[in-house]
């Protein structure tokens, strides 16, 4: 799932930028999905470029998701609650904090004091600032530049919202803050204006729905519906295919959309691309290898989000030139990952010296 979803969102964040299909992500615009069905309904050549850019930007709410699975799977698999049966203890807050936030850090700081050199923007400036302090998000969001950053704010957000989760880890308590943040985001996208659709979507609350099912999950030990999905993929996949794509076009449900994308990347996408491994020796071994491509850029997937807008910034000056887009997206995709892939060597090394396991 990680692998697939920053796949598609380091292609969507470069391919977002040249063409004239654009997402609606941080608010909704008719307009913009009027663009992405025209093109698909008129079969346009640009149609692959123009869905990356439309739909890529799903991959991020996969990340919030894994997010709140993996700091349940980390901080509450090894303990146990008196009244839920399962062991879990409380976090020491500042350590707790201290140690996430210089995570953080040490993943961004080195890409964007390369990219403030490199794009001549200051870098010592309240907004720098605020971004090395991952308070962008808060300050003025819509300046954020590299853009993509503004995911390591978010982060740290849920970061500390996890605290309370950790807390108060009833059932109910989650459920409503999903239910009431959805209603919250619905009526922000129908009733607000663009400014405050974008500031409120730069920050957690109207993503605390996606974090907190990921958490849900993680502690779930049988999740209703797995065994029918499991016995139906074909038809479900199907299904929930036709309700995510309506509500990518749809403002009314557009809010849901990110929820709708999670059980076609987990419980749907990866499933079946397993069984389909199991037919022959020829789908076996491509299985294998697409199974296997997934995973390493998974396992390199901080390097490549932070590097990869320091390498879109060559791409977009050689497409400026005149290049092929073909060809500058292929370059682009094959040398962020090259970059990613050491830088995120070095990032382990590093974190091991100054956060060593506890």
């Amino acid at each position: 799932m990680r692998g697939a979803a920053i796949f598609m969102i380091y292609i969507h964040n470069l391919l977002h930028m040249v063409v004239s299909v654009r997402e609606n992500e941080f608010f909704f615009l008719p307009m913009r999905a009027e663009r992405m069905l025209d093109s698909f309904l008129s079969f346009s050549s640009s149609f692959i470029a123009d869905f990356f850019s439309y739909f890529g930007w799903y991959g991020v709410p996969v990340f919030m998701f894994l997010s709140g699975y993996g700091l349940v799977m980390k901080y509450e698999r090894e303990f146990t609650d008196g009244n839920t049966g399962r062991q879990v203890h409380l976090l020491q807050t500042f350590p707790y904090l201290w140690r996430n936030f210089l995570k953080l850090f040490i993943l961004m700081a080195p890409c964007y004091l390369i990219y403030l050199l490199g794009t001549s923007l200051p870098v010592f400036s309240k907004m720098s600032l605020a971004q090395f302090t991952m308070t962008s998000n808060l300050y003025k969001p819509s300046l954020i530049s590299p853009g993509v950053y503004w995911y390591f704010g978010l982060t740290l957000q849920f970061y500390i919202i996890y605290l309370l989760y950790h807390r108060f880890r009833g059932e109910v308590f989650l459920w409503v803050t999903v239910f009431l943040m959805l209603a919250v985001s619905l009526a922000v996208a129908l009733f607000s204006d663009v400014r405050t659709n974008e500031y409120l979507r730069h920050n957690s609350p109207v993503w605390l729905p996606v974090f907190l099912v990921g958490m849900w999950y993680a502690r779930r030990k049988t999740v209703p519906g797995l065994g029918f999905i499991s016995k139906h993929r074909l038809a479900t996949f199907l299904l929930l295919s036709i309700l995510w794509l309506w509500s990518t076009v749809n403002v009314w449900l557009w809010v849901l959309s990110p929820l709708l994308v999670l059980p076609l990347f987990g419980l749907i996408c990866i499933p079946l691309c397993e069984r389909f491994g199991k037919s022959g020796s020829l789908t076996s071994r491509l299985s294998a290898s697409f199974s296997r491509c997934l995973t390493y850029l998974g396992g390199i997937s901080a390097g490549l989000f932070v590097c990869h807008p320091v390498i879109r910034v060559l791409a977009l000056k050689a497409y400026d030139l005149g290049c092929n887009l073909l060809i500058v997206t292929l370059v682009y995709a094959v040398l962020s990952v090259l970059v990613a892939a050491v830088y995120n060597l070095c990032y382990k090394r590093v974190m091991k010296k100054l956060l060593p396991k506890q």
